[in-house]
């Protein structure tokens, strides 16, 4: 079984700083690392290898993919990455990455499965799994908690605001995983001196041979600033009594309490 894990690149939202003036992140700043979902991702894919077979491709593009950062993705046990650096794609919306991403998969071999972090931790829109089934023409089951392929089928476990749904399609299909369905695994020092030796192969967007309309995005980002907030410094005096009396009286005043 050949496995394809779409990989982003995101900000480390933790090391996020902003403009004191602006409120404007300072992304060129900020530490990059692969996301939440996308580490589920690749978990899934090698505990399915594991159990089945197989190979485990990565999938990531972007204006600057690092290969420090896929190499951690290949610790964890997949075994070559396919990567698209290009600038053009520093404001790529969803639709263009899915087009990059699915035909990147189609150069990267034909794919039994696809498996994608349901959302990036930086833009969290929840598109670009089902853009690219969509793109590749094969069925894509989203919000995924458990995972099982048997044969030619794949069975999941979706999980909604509701209950949990059990859907089965045939592969090759796309799953969009979840930080529930498992947790990644620590790579030991001795995979992580292997890594090293796994191919990335860095690959052009010319190469993709995908038309220009499908490299233009449709939605564009006019301005991402951070909430500036600022304590009121209210200070309540007196006995224990008097300011547990004055914080209660001052919080209905507030609406906080009734």
């Amino acid at each position: 079984m050949e496995i394809h894990v779409l990989v982003k690149e995101s900000v480390d939202v933790s090391t996020l700083e902003y403009d004191q003036r602006t409120l404007e992140p300072l992304l060129e700043k900020a530490q990059r690392k692969i996301g939440d979902f996308e580490m589920n991702a690749v978990e899934e894919a090698v505990r399915l290898k594991e159990k089945h077979g197989g190979v485990v491709k990565l999938l990531s593009a972007g204006p600057s993919v690092q290969p420090i950062v896929l190499r951690e993705a290949l610790a964890m046990g997949a075994d070559e990455a396919f990567a698209v650096s290009d600038p053009r794609l520093k404001d790529a919306d969803a639709w263009v990455y899915a087009n990059v991403l699915a035909a990147l998969s189609k150069k990267a071999g034909k794919a039994d499965l696809i498996i994608a972090g349901e959302a990036s931790v930086d833009e969290s829109n929840y598109q670009v799994g089902a853009r690219v089934a969509e793109e590749l023409g094969i069925p894509s089951l989203t919000h995924v908690i458990k995972l099982e392929v048997s044969g030619d089928r794949v069975t999941a476990h979706r999980a909604l605001e509701d209950g949990i749904e059990v859907v089965e399609a045939t592969l090759p299909a796309l799953v969009t995983v979840g930080l529930e369905i498992n947790t990644p695994r620590l790579p030991s020092l001795l995979m992580i001196r292997a890594s090293a030796k796994k191919p990335i192969h860095q690959l052009k967007l010319e190469e993709l041979g995908l038309p220009e309309e499908k490299l233009r995005p449709k939605t564009r980002r006019t301005s991402v600033r951070a909430m500036r907030t600022e304590r009121k410094r209210v200070v309540v005096e007196g006995s224990l009594e008097e300011m547990a009396e004055k914080l209660i009286a001052y919080l209905r005043s507030e609406g906080v309490l009734r």
